[in-house]
């Protein structure tokens, strides 16, 4: 019964303790860090976002705070996080020793040895180049699970161009439409403006295509993004 009651008592802390990811982590979050997780990103049902703070705000440390507040109310179970390969190894440890969160790292050798890994959820990290490649199908089978969140790190690198009325889409572009699927996104990227607003504008159809439909032309009204986007 003691057991039963601590579990239920863990279950419902978020009700008691609303930064409850605090006390179970090894961070001293800055105040920007905190309004970030908890007074812009954690409430937004579905949670579609470009978290663009400047380099070296610490957007690792806030994405590590929204997971696991999320694991711990219940509200996630399955979460990927694509960064670049060089980035990944970085993110594994952050996360284990940040915050206790133990992510796996999708390798080829686990393609060829489990075939499909993503089957039974989890935390997952991958790299960009490898899903967008889609290598063995790793990307048909990663857009085939369900996702409580996919977080992409750097993400000024999915990048589409304009070329008069036609959109050229990267493969990472492409990648990114067919996971943005799933319900919660979050983009990270100190550089989400290039300077050209078609290209912001594509970028921003990640995240709404709906919105951000077809291709801007030049001299129109800029979209305002100030409820999907923290500068």
């Amino acid at each position: 019964f003691k057991l039963a009651a601590e579990a239920r008592r863990m279950q419902l802390a978020h009700l008691f303790d609303p930064q409850a990811a605090l006390g179970t982590s090894d961070v001293d979050p800055l105040p920007h860090q905190l309004r970030a997780v908890y007074e812009q990103m954690l409430h937004r049902q579905p949670l579609r976002y470009v978290l663009a703070d400047d380099p070296g705000a610490g957007k690792t440390i806030m994405c590590g705070l929204l997971v696991k507040e999320l694991l711990l109310r219940g509200d996630a179970m399955n979460v990927l996080i694509v960064a670049p390969g060089s980035l990944v190894d970085q993110w594994q440890d952050e996360m284990r020793e940040k915050f206790g969160l133990d992510f796996n790292v999708l390798t080829k050798d686990l393609i060829d040895g489990v075939g499909d890994p993503f089957s039974r959820g989890g935390l997952w990290l991958a790299r960009l180049d490898v899903l967008a490649r889609n290598s063995a199908g790793i990307l048909d089978r990663a857009c085939a699970a369900e996702w409580d969140l996919v977080v992409f790190d750097e993400a000024h690198k999915l990048s589409a161009t304009v070329f008069g009325a036609e959109v050229k889409k990267t493969k990472r572009y492409q990648m990114a439409e067919r996971l943005g699927a799933n319900r919660n996104i979050l983009l990270m990227t100190a550089t989400p403006h290039s300077g050209k607003e078609e290209q912001f504008q594509l970028f921003m159809a990640l995240l709404d295509s709906d919105r951000f439909e077809g291709v801007v032309r030049e001299g129109t009204r800029r979209v305002d993004v100030s409820d999907m986007m923290r500068r």
